[in-house]
């Protein structure tokens, strides 16, 4: 959503997006006296301005965009560039001869102002609104199509980006991950993100950093066995996995206070690369233990940790983004709220 610029980036790149709409934009940008000028200055031609030409773009294409079922544009009847520069009418028309649907909203009355977008902007979030929920639906049902009934109970071999040294590239292995034990949980991880601690142990600087290892901590995932006493998730729930866990047992002044959650259940395993029996349940090819990291392990295809480590979330939401909780909002969003309460207790 936005003006000139929204409309050429999502029509030279489709794939990364799910819908498009703007406000008032520069529809055909090199025939124009504005987009004359600019191109010439800051490009050195005119021509060389054509990829950046919704217009121009969209007759290279010479057919429909099949991401996009419609685009939606609107456009101030009192606006005073309206004729002489955004040539919408152009646009239109070239959309119609590719067979691409536009709508164009003609506001009566509305110029080239802040008022005129803030008028319409509600319009807009539900139409992308209504063509992001579409697409979640598809990754939902993308996601629900999963079958673990063939690995349940067995070791399963896949992919892992193994550290085998500090300070050492990462090398892609093919491992084999163990069935999860009592208290355990097996995952396949969907959608990583990298955060600041891999890297920093990845350069030797980590204390507690034990080699070879499988990093990792900020993931989205979903459920593909449990081990005995698991009661909280099922295969299929999708997952955070919490590099610091939530026992919730009465006895854990941790857990109980709404001060903090630094549960210290399976701190000192996970401080030394194990599960909390001891053992791991990371193999490489030649049947040698890798160690675990911070508990979750997640540049594997599959990992194991503790059901206390798992934080079960909605399946409405995309786990490409809900592995940033793992750790990177979490931590951001803890620090403002602490921040906040102690504001609050100072006033």
């Amino acid at each position: 959503m936005g003006g000139h610029g929204a409309l050429t980036i999502a029509l030279k790149d489709p794939s990364s997006w799910v819908s498009v709409s703007a406000f008032s934009p520069v529809c055909n940008p090199t025939k124009v006296p504005w987009g004359e000028k600019a191109f010439q200055a800051y490009l050195g031609s005119v021509e060389a301005g054509e990829e950046h030409d919704a217009t121009c773009l969209l007759l290279q294409r010479g057919t429909a965009i099949p991401e996009y079922d419609d685009i939606l544009i609107d456009q101030g009847t009192d606006d005073e560039f309206l004729i002489k520069q955004l040539s919408t009418d152009v646009f239109f028309k070239t959309a119609k001869k590719v067979d691409q649907n536009v709508t164009i909203n003609m506001r009566k009355g509305f110029d080239h102002s802040y008022h005129f977008i803030a008028a319409f902007i509600e319009n807009h979030i539900a139409f992308h609104g209504k063509r992001l929920r579409a697409k979640l639906g598809k990754l939902r049902s993308t996601y629900s199509t999963y079958d673990f009934s063939s690995t349940q109970g067995k070791p399963i071999q896949c992919k892992a980006m193994v550290a085998r040294q500090a300070r050492e590239p990462l090398v892609e292995e093919v491992v084999t991950v163990a069935p999860p034990k009592e208290g355990e949980v097996r995952v396949k991880v969907i959608a990583n993100a990298l955060c600041h601690t891999d890297i920093y142990t990845l350069d030797g600087q980590d204390p507690e950093g034990l080699f070879p290892c499988i990093l990792g901590h900020e993931a989205g995932c979903i459920v593909e066995s449990v081990g005995p006493g698991v009661m909280s998730v099922v295969p299929g729930d999708h997952v955070i996995p919490c590099y610091t866990p939530q026992c919730c047992e009465a006895s854990c002044i941790f857990c109980q206070s709404p001060k903090t959650n630094l549960c210290p259940a399976i701190r000192s395993t996970q401080g030394k690369g194990v599960m909390p029996d001891g053992t791991s349940r990371f193999k490489d090819k030649d049947g040698k233990d890798i160690y675990h990291f911070m508990g979750c392990s997640t540049m594997s295809e599959y990992t194991v940790i503790a059901e206390i480590s798992c934080a079960k979330i909605s399946k409405e939401m995309a786990l490409e983004k809900a592995c940033l909780f793992g750790c990177g909002i979490s931590t951001g969003l803890g620090k403002y709220i602490s921040f906040e309460r102690t504001r609050q207790v100072r006033h």
